[in-house]
């Protein structure tokens, strides 16, 4: 287990499994992060009690329960219930009850790369942040209090809450794509299904007009992948 007193970039990492537990605390240790460990479901949530991580890494199959155990108290106390929680599993079924019953900010499957993993951690944060305050990436800040929108430090619209938030989840993902099924759980808040497309399609279509002709071509379709926001290559060019 980690020790040693906790920074504000902490990370809480519950995982039965030895090596993996060493292995990421390690990698994590190197991006900058200070990381904290438990091997199960009782040991994890004394330790977020009293380090109150920045974030917390749950693996679902534990040895005294499960992830869902968990993520439903941390939700439960009032010191913990802003915690982000990520679920870690090897079933890629898992993913749609951790976000619809389970209340998880994010999923990743076991076995996946360590950048990727870093990159889902990072995500979840930058939205967390964005939800308590301004976010900014690039030329960029976003200010959920009203739905303004600022480049180069000047208001330059004000969106409608669903292309809002629509923004603020490609900006997250950038320069990485938001698949269809994402955009329906995090923007349209329902399941993803085929005939949902056609309303991914027009609610990406009213963002690229509500953005106007040069941040509106930032948003990119990328076939048989999602959607993506291109960052400028300069910042206040103008594409």
């Amino acid at each position: 287990m980690g020790s040693g007193t906790p920074t504000r970039n902490t990370i809480l990492i519950v995982d039965d499994d030895k090596l993996w537990r060493s292995s990421f605390s390690r990698l994590f240790s190197a991006s900058g992060y200070h990381v904290i460990s438990a091997a199960n479901c009782a040991e994890g949530l004394k330790l977020a009690e009293s380090s109150k991580p920045l974030c917390l890494l749950l693996d679902f199959h534990l040895p005294d329960g499960n992830g869902g155990m968990v993520c439903a108290a941390v939700r439960a106390s009032s010191a913990l219930r802003k915690t982000p929680v990520i679920i870690v599993s090897a079933d890629p079924a898992e993913e749609i009850n951790a976000y619809s019953v389970y209340r998880a900010d994010g999923f990743v499957l076991k076995g996946s790369s360590f950048e990727k993993m870093l990159a889902v951690v990072q995500g979840v944060l930058r939205r967390v942040e964005m939800e308590r305050g301004c976010f900014e990436k690039g030329d960029l800040k976003l200010e959920p209090e009203g739905c303004r929108v600022l480049r180069n430090g000047r208001q330059v619209l004000v969106l409608p809450p669903e292309q809002f938030r629509l923004l603020s989840l490609l900006l997250e993902a950038s320069p990485s794509p938001v698949s269809d099924g994402e955009i329906c759980r995090r923007v349209l808040n329902t399941e993803h299904s085929p005939d949902k497309a056609d309303t991914v399609y027009s609610l990406v279509y009213r963002l690229r007009r509500g953005l106007g002709p040069r941040l509106g071509l930032r948003v990119k379709t990328l076939s048989g992948l999602g959607w993506a926001y291109s960052q400028p290559r300069a910042r206040g060019c103008g594409q």
